[in-house]
């Protein structure tokens, strides 16, 4: 089970959820987001450490070293810093 740690705000476990949004989502973090489907960009992090396995095709370009939560899963304990 891989650690998910937002810079700031605590730590959760993922637990084989849809997405990495998801499972911060149902931990309680006030994560932004809009469409969760890789559309609009709201949900961009930048990713610190670790490593995350692309789950669906964004539309949305994000810019290296960032991430959209609700498009990839964590494949190892990360830490990520909303930006």
């Amino acid at each position: 089970m891989a650690k998910i740690t937002v810079l700031g705000q605590g730590e959760c476990e993922f637990d084989g959820q849809f997405s990495m949004l998801e499972a911060l989502d149902e931990s309680g973090f006030d994560m932004p987001y809009s469409c969760r489907g890789g559309n609009c960009g709201a949900c961009t992090v930048r990713l610190v450490s670790g490593d995350v396995e692309e789950i669906q095709s964004p539309a949305y370009d994000s810019r290296p070293g960032e991430i959209l939560t609700c498009s990839v899963i964590p494949t190892s304990d990360v830490v990520i810093e909303l930006i």
